[in-house]
């Protein structure tokens, strides 16, 4: 039994630190983006970028559906920024928030469970914090931690998120602006998230919060106050389990004690594949309600109801099947797409991000261009993909694919962004029934076969075996014959591109995080022939290098073998007319006629190398 508790505990203390690390990180930077949206959306940005960074840095110990949720929600939110929606940013942000205080209310209770006392002290404050609980739950909540009554402090907890969900309901059906009740209904969305797993709350579902949203979005606000009105009936069921004696025996110590949910609890998938933050993003119909100085819902109504339709009937001409068609549509608008042109415009946006991971990864930043990869791709299956999903369902499925392989791949070079932008084209010329060609698919064929550690393991291969030819070479031929030493030579920058490929891969492998973690090691990236132009004219250099050196080399080669005339050679021949006849005629009768090709130069040079 002591073994399990410290089992436990030792998982609480891992999972704990970057959660609480990660919301001191988050919360603050977050807020300022909020705060300076308007005032300096500049700033704003970098802010965010910085959120983005920290984030990425620190969430590998994180639940996967968690880190993806808080990825997600940081890129709509750069998106929200683009579109200057403060509606839409404040969603995001609660959204975030609630991610974070469900890892910390998971967290929290893993940690009294494990009577690790002073974790679970450190991370209440931030549990409250992040829900946007009163202050005055502290003290009660420490209260039945020190009496040892996790059951209670549970039922304390849900009772009191059970309310704020009950509340924001209400606030919500009461609101007559549609960008209240939107940020409303989020509030109690956020709120349900961090309970979602109780066994108290099954009349509730996150599919519910996403259909009365998406409702709102697109102009249904009757529609949304019958979903609202259903949520808030199963809201009061929630706060009377909880507050019912009987509650007690349905939940256990044994239950309150065990380790949160594998998958934090918190499933973040609406019915279609997007996860449910993303679903949950109409900006448009939240930002244009708030221009209207009345606050009747008439004049918000329609004009978002008019951007529906018009994104309605610009799909109808692609789209025939009408179930599909609505499906692609509650997308679309989901990830704020009104229009074909929006698409387009998604669509030149993420082609451009892409060129910023691409930049980056020439200059060697990889973290930096995986986190722009990762928001490229997110974005692709937010706003892009369920367009291409309805009319190339395999063109989806292969361009998602190599997002994610790209992501998460090791060396990345410049060439690999060519044929993600070109898939990308690929993407948008299916709306017209066109393609790149079988070109095309078969590099990304290549890419998807060889990218990461296998094409590293190429060229590092390659590289390493460079040295063997060479290492015969001057085993062989390295004797004091300069022609031979000029073929060295040629062959030594013949092979060179190989073995400086090899040295570059050698260096994203050890520089990144998930491997090496010798950061400065990722100067030697720059090295390789596909990362930057440089690498590309040295390795033209070594070209001409290879030209030059060879030629001299086989020149003298070929002279030593007689298979070129020596200039020198009737010289020599004209100064053979001094000597005596008698000589001459000798020397003739002693020896057959001499090779014309041949002189005594060759001879006597061919004689001291061999």
């Amino acid at each position: 039994m002591k073994r399990w508790f410290a089992i436990i505990t030792l998982f609480s203390l891992a999972w704990a630190t970057p959660a609480l690390t990660l919301y001191d990180q988050l919360a603050p930077t977050l807020d300022q983006v909020r705060a300076l949206q308007n005032s300096n959306p500049a700033r704003a940005l970098e802010l965010l970028s910085k959120a983005e960074d920290d984030f990425r840095k620190g969430a590998g110990e994180l639940a996967p559906v968690l880190r993806e949720g808080v990825q997600q929600s940081l890129a709509d939110a750069r998106q929200a920024l683009a579109r200057r929606s403060k509606a839409d940013l404040e969603a995001r942000i609660q959204i975030i928030k609630a991610i974070m205080g469900k890892a910390l209310y998971d967290n929290y209770f893993s940690a009294l469970a494990a009577g690790n006392s002073a974790e679970a002290s450190r991370l209440l404050p931030k549990v409250l914090s992040a829900s946007g609980l009163p202050g005055s739950l502290q003290a009660q909540a420490q209260a039945l931690a020190a009496a040892n009554n996790l059951d209670g402090l549970r039922r304390l907890f849900e009772r009191t998120y059970a309310q704020g969900i009950a509340n924001a309901l209400q606030r919500a059906q009461a609101q007559t602006s549609a960008v209240q009740a939107y940020l409303e209904a989020i509030r109690a969305y956020a709120l349900y998230l961090v309970v979602q797993d109780s066994p108290r709350a099954r009349g509730l579902s996150a599919k519910a919060f996403v259909d009365a949203l998406g409702k709102l979005s697109s102009g249904n606000l009757s529609g949304f106050k019958a979903d609202v009105q259903a949520l808030a009936a199963q809201t009061q069921n929630f706060l009377k389990a909880v507050s019912s004696p009987q509650s007690q025996q349905r939940s256990s110590p044994a239950t309150t004690v065990q380790a949160p949910p594998a998958a934090g609890g918190v499933r973040l998938e609406a019915p279609r594949t997007p996860p449910a933050p993303k679903e949950v993003a109409p900006t448009r119909p939240a930002a244009r309600p708030a221009t209207p100085p009345t606050p009747k819902p008439a004049p918000v109504s329609p004009p978002t109801q008019d951007a529906y339709q018009q994104l309605l009937g610009d799909l109808r001409f692609l789209i025939k099947d009408n179930r599909q068609l609505e499906r692609v549509a509650d997308s679309l608008t989901g990830a704020g797409i009104y229009s074909i042109d929006d698409w387009k415009r998604a669509l030149l946006e993420v082609r451009g991000r892409l060129m910023e991971a691409q930049a980056q990864a020439e200059t060697g930043q990889t973290d930096a261009a995986r986190r722009t990869l990762a928001q490229v791709n997110a974005r692709y299956r937010t706003a892009i993909a369920p367009l291409v999903e309805a009319l190339q369902p395999e063109l989806a499925l292969r361009t998602s694919r190599i997002l994610g392989l790209a992501e998460n791949a090791v060396g990345l070079r410049t060439s690999d962004f060519t044929v993600l932008s070109g898939e990308l084209l690929e993407n948008g010329l299916a709306l017209e029934g066109r393609s790149l060609g079988a070109f095309h698919d078969l590099q990304v064929w290549l890419l998807q076969t060889i990218l990461g550690i296998p094409r590293a393991f190429v060229f590092i291969l390659a590289g390493l075996l460079a040295f063997f030819p060479l290492y015969l070479l001057t085993l062989t031929f390295g004797g004091r014959n300069i022609y031979w030493r000029f073929l060295g030579l040629a062959f030594f920058f013949l092979l060179l591109p190989a073995m400086m490929e090899g040295l570059s891969y050698i260096g994203s492998i050890l520089s990144d995080p998930r491997y090496g973690r010798l950061s400065f090691l990722s100067i030697l990236t720059n090295l390789s022939i596909q990362q930057n132009l440089l690498a590309q004219l040295f390795w033209g250099l070594t070209v001409f290098l290879v030209i030059i050196f060879a030629t001299i080399g086989l020149r003298g080669i070929a002279a030593q073998f007689g298979l070129l005339q020596n200039q020198r050679t009737p010289v020599r021949r004209g100064r053979n007319t001094t000597i005596p006849q008698a000589s001459a005629a000798t020397a003739a009768g002693a020896s057959a006629k001499p090779n014309p090709g041949l002189t005594s130069e060759t001879i006597v040079e061919w004689d001291e190398e061999f």
